[in-house]
């Protein structure tokens, strides 16, 4: 019975109901959007840093983050890869060996990092087929390198040319080689396009004088799951000849960068939470004024204040209701489009977080539990709002209320 008054209470006024919809439509549509961009944002500088250069763990030999030099590599026997892959929560162990060293070709030459890499694994970890630009990709048995797009137009480099390498191998062995091309790839992080050279595993532990070594391994967790707890699992298990980290520390300025702009985001929807509260509270406000003489009447001809107060939060029910899904049904088109389609920044501000080492795009984050969580939080707000109205009428005296 109440429940149906309530209903066709909220038409009966239809111009007042669309206010209170609509206040509710646009706090939601502004909280999901402006959430799904910052985090969005946060996963894809995230995944650029895990899938291009650290993994989600790293675990090498103790003092090779503080000198990372061919020599503090180490061998990976079964018994250390058996004892990572039994770590809860852990997707794939990748091997790699990485050391810097001299390129030319012609006479041009440039500092480069030389990577042995698990090609079949690493897809695992990133998609490799998107970085791709021309050529085709590494695999276990290639004899030839993939190059990051820098590298390829700082010497003019094609598909089938040659480039050669001069560095340090292990123990002071001399690293010489020359390896034919057979893709150019474009890194996620602009940085890495300028220094990265990929080899497979066994060609860069040959060139490298280092067989059967690798300089860490990198591991990849299942969704959800989480790194600091599965570090701290592994540190424990692992004797003390190893180190482990987790991206968080091997990039701590990135961390720091997403918390600091995180808090200013969500102090942000607050700001947004408070300019929606009085809004809505406004109309609350000016709803309860306009419908006293109402409430003095149903109340005189024998309504009871606790149905009429359950009558009010039903309505509010409603409207929220109304308002929250209304709200999330119209922004997540906008949302998915730009998870599909990211937003790519201007030419101006594109070339300044490139320089910083980001993809210039921001992908949208198109979770369910954003659309959940704020459309809660402004839904909450509305019931609390109509404890207004509820307390008014507890007050009313009726014969005042129908005065005008």
């Amino acid at each position: 019975m109440l429940i149906k008054l309530a209903w066709r209470n909220i038409w009966r006024n239809k111009k007042r109901s669309i206010i209170t919809i609509t206040a509710i439509v646009v706090a939601v549509f502004l909280s999901l959007f402006m959430r799904s961009m910052q985090l969005g944002m946060y996963d894809n500088m995230i995944r650029n840093v895990v899938g291009s250069f650290s993994g989600y763990i790293q675990v090498h030999s103790r003092g090779y983050w503080d000198e990372k030099i061919i020599d503090n590599a180490f061998e990976a026997n079964d018994e250390i890869l058996n004892t990572v892959k039994e770590i809860n929560g852990v997707n794939n162990v990748i091997q790699r060996i990485q050391s810097g060293s001299l390129s030319s070709y012609k006479d041009l030459s440039k500092f480069v990092f030389v990577t042995g890499i698990e090609p079949e694994k690493e897809k695992l970890l990133a998609n490799w087929e998107k970085r791709l630009l021309e050529g085709e990709l590494l695999t276990a048995e290639s004899k030839s390198i993939n190059i990051g797009k820098g590298v390829a137009n700082f010497f003019g480099l094609n598909v089938g040319d040659t480039l050669v390498f001069i560095g340090q191998g292990y123990h002071g062995m001399q690293a010489v080689g020359a390896y034919p091309i057979s893709g150019v790839l474009e890194m996620k992080n602009p940085k890495l396009n300028n220094i990265s050279v990929f080899m497979s595993l066994p060609v860069a532990q040959e060139f490298l004088s280092a067989e059967n070594l690798i300089t860490h391994l990198v591991i990849d967790k299942k969704e959800y799951e989480d790194e600091r707890g599965m570090a701290f699992q592994l540190s424990s298990t692992l004797n003390n000849d190893f180190e482990v980290m987790t991206w968080q520390e091997m990039m701590p300025g990135l961390e720091q960068t997403i918390q600091a702009d995180s808090a200013g985001g969500l102090i942000m929807i607050f700001i947004l939470y408070m300019i929606i509260t009085f809004g809505i509270f406004g109309t609350v406000l000016m709803m309860t004024q306009e419908r006293k003489y109402e409430f003095g009447v149903v109340i005189s001809i024998g309504m009871k204040k606790i149905n009429l107060m359950l009558t009010m939060i039903y309505e509010t029910i409603f409207l929220s209701s109304f308002g929250v899904l209304l709200g999330i049904l119209l922004s997540r088109p906008l949302i998915l489009y730009y998870h599909y389609y990211p937003f790519r920044f201007p030419d101006e501000q594109a070339a300044v977080m490139e320089e910083f080492g980001f993809e210039a795009i921001i992908p949208f984050m198109s979770t369910y539990d954003i659309p959940l969580t704020h459309g809660l939080i402004i839904f909450c707000i509305s019931v609390i709002i109509s404890i207004y109205p509820a307390i008014t009428i507890l007050r009313l005296k009726p014969i005042k209320a129908m005065k005008r």
